[in-house]
């Protein structure tokens, strides 16, 4: 009974952290860090962290600057396109449809309750999005680069 009542009080969690913007699904490649800065400090540190190991920061982006401009209020949300150009080239070179995931990206974003997170695609992930075999070794030393800077980002 207890494990019952435990997997209940889980799945509720789970549900409540994808009701605010959070993963929906285990299969969606997303990973989710929590962050205790401010979404923009947070992307500021992201930022730093990343050109420190060699990637190349090809556009940031404001949302909530930006919607403001039409009228709509979000809550704090800044989104980061970064790559290094050594491994998403094979990725691309077998599945060309990785284009669209390819170059990265983060996106630091406040939830409702005012929490930080900084949320970005496993690149292993693409190894089952688009059935690339050749290039597992590229999406994996992805990961490692990201999963280096995002946590030196986000200590």
């Amino acid at each position: 009974m207890k494990l019952v009542a435990g997997f209940l009080a889980f799945a509720f969690s789970f549900s409540a952290y994808a009701g605010q913007g959070g993963v929906l699904d285990s299969n969606t490649g997303i990973v989710t860090k929590a962050s205790k800065y401010s979404v923009h400090e947070t992307m500021d540190r992201v930022e730093a962290a990343a050109k420190a190991v060699g990637v190349t920061i090809f556009s940031r982006i404001d949302w909530q600057a930006m919607s403001k401009k039409v009228g709509v209020d979000i809550p704090p949300n800044e989104l980061l396109i970064f790559g290094r150009g050594k491994g998403g080239p094979y990725i691309i070179k077998e599945a060309p449809l990785a284009s669209l995931d390819i170059p990265f990206k983060a996106v630091a974003w406040q939830d409702a309750d005012g929490k930080v997170w900084l949320s970005f695609t496993d690149g292993t992930y693409l190894d089952q999005r688009y059935a690339i075999k050749g290039a597992a070794k590229a999406a994996k030393d992805i990961d490692e680069t990201i999963d280096k800077f995002t946590d030196a980002a986000l200590k």
